[in-house]
């Protein structure tokens, strides 16, 4: 049989530390090209510092240990803007006030093609086109647009230049649900358009039904359960997982109903002690979960961390 093609992405062992203790701890996944993998869990899980630190985006005073690659080598400043780019949770981060969208597309052009200023402004124009921007608000400042718009606007900047991996940090948290859907429809197209993976890291777990092709749930900075969407997220078998999917509103729930929430609150980084983490929420919590932490391992076509990954929800 033929050797599987290497991921394009591929993170082992990533720890990042603070002071405080370690917010992320022994992170690893693979991503492929042309594949869609959505990180996922509460906030202070440790999603979107793992996918800042991919892109160097490191926090002043942290630790980072592990390792990180990209088409098999390590990720460096160059890989910004040509193998490499980041969608942020604000679109106006990412824009410049001061500058009409198609001339900010046009320098990102510029900057890693040899292009002159007419031939970039086509190209951005015609980036700009393809998430469905006419050439009224391509000529637009940003802060005449509406969100859609500028989301997709920074979408087009991200993907003008044809990178490799396309990191997505909660890209369509100012949006209303309507807009939510299009954009991440749009972004999943445009990166199978061009061949790119997209990490995407989100807290909708519904969305991520529809997009991801595998999902990668984290919880006090580690991985507890990773595999195909379909698998995690149709028949999850953490704990954890299992109780963020029951509360998720259910089609057909009568009205004012009340939906299953996790009790209590995450651990703060390096306060989660010598047991799973989880193990102060779990109803399946035994001796063994409070005493030592469980490692990744093979169940059901996935990888769970749980001394019990087939116990009763939470």
């Amino acid at each position: 049989m033929p050797d599987s093609p290497a991921p394009l992405l591929r993170v082992d062992g990533l720890r990042i530390g603070f002071a405080d203790g370690e917010a992320v701890r022994g992170v690893s996944f693979d991503l492929s090209a042309g594949e869609v993998l959505a990180l996922v869990g509460e906030s202070g899980a440790g999603k979107s510092l793992t996918a800042r630190t991919l892109l160097g985006m490191v926090p002043r005073g942290a630790v980072v240990h592990g390792r990180v690659r990209l088409e098999g080598g390590p990720v460096t400043s160059a890989h910004l803007g040509r193998r490499l780019a980041w969608i942020p949770q604000d679109a106006m981060s990412a824009l410049s006030p001061v500058h009409r969208v198609e001339d900010q597309l046009a320098f990102a052009v510029r900057a890693v093609a040899r292009a002159g200023r007419r031939e970039a402004l086509t190209v951005a124009r015609r980036a700009l086109a393809e998430v469905g921007l006419g050439p009224e608000p391509a000529g637009a400042f940003p802060h005449t647009l509406s969100g859609g718009m500028r989301q997709r606007a920074v979408i087009a900047m991200a993907l003008v230049n044809e990178p490799a991996l396309v990191v997505a940090d909660e890209p369509t948290t100012a949006l209303d649900p309507e807009r939510q859907e299009h954009v991440l429809t749009m972004l999943r197209e445009r990166c199978a358009a061009t061949g790119a993976a997209l990490l995407l890291v989100s807290h909708d777990l519904a969305a991520v039904r529809r997009h991801a092709d595998r999902v990668a749930v984290m919880y006090a900075g580690r991985i507890i359960e990773r595999g195909p969407a379909e698998l995690v997220l149709g028949r999850p078998v953490a704990p954890y997982t299992r109780g963020l999917l029951a509360s998720l509103p259910k089609a057909g729930l009568p009205h004012r109903s009340r939906l299953p929430v996790l009790a209590d609150a995450p651990p703060a980084p390096g306060s989660a002690g010598g047991g799973c983490p989880f193990a102060p929420r779990c109803r399946c919590a035994a001796d063994l979960c409070r005493q030592q932490e469980p490692t990744l391992r093979a169940v059901d076509g996935r990888a769970v961390a749980c001394h019990h990954p087939l116990g009763e929800a939470v």
